[in-house]
């Protein structure tokens, strides 16, 4: 996963290097539409090289918004489940000890019954 953002931030960076000279035309309203409405047309000018940095930086912003409530949701279940994991380790250590202390026990009584049966 590591590689493909490196990857992409590299290709990022080729880009801008090779649009440093040219520029880009944003037409917030268009000539045509300006003349249908009888309002001004408005267009900005801008570096290429800066409008694929602001491009880039505004879909990582946007990724991160998108997938910050999805990793929060999974670190919450994560922890319930961990912590659901160490309540069953705990139960288990618990019958474990009291398995053997019915084994011995059970083999204190044995041998106590073997003795009996001997003296008889």
């Amino acid at each position: 996963m590591q590689i493909i953002s490196v990857l992409a931030l590299l290709v990022i960076l080729f880009l801008i290097a090779m649009n440093y000279q040219d520029s880009t035309v944003i037409n917030l309203i268009s000539g045509q539409f300006s003349q249908i409405l009888n309002i001004p047309a408005h267009t900005y000018t801008v570096n290429t090289a800066v409008y694929i940095t602001a491009i880039f930086f505004l879909g990582g912003i946007s990724a991160l918004l998108f997938f910050a409530p999805v990793y929060t949701s999974l670190k919450t279940k994560f922890g319930a489940y961990k912590r659901e994991l160490e309540r069953g380790s705990v139960s288990n250590t618990n019958s474990e000890a009291k398995i053997k202390v019915l084994e011995n026990k059970i083999a204190v009584l044995e041998k106590a019954l073997e003795d009996a049966l001997k003296r008889m």
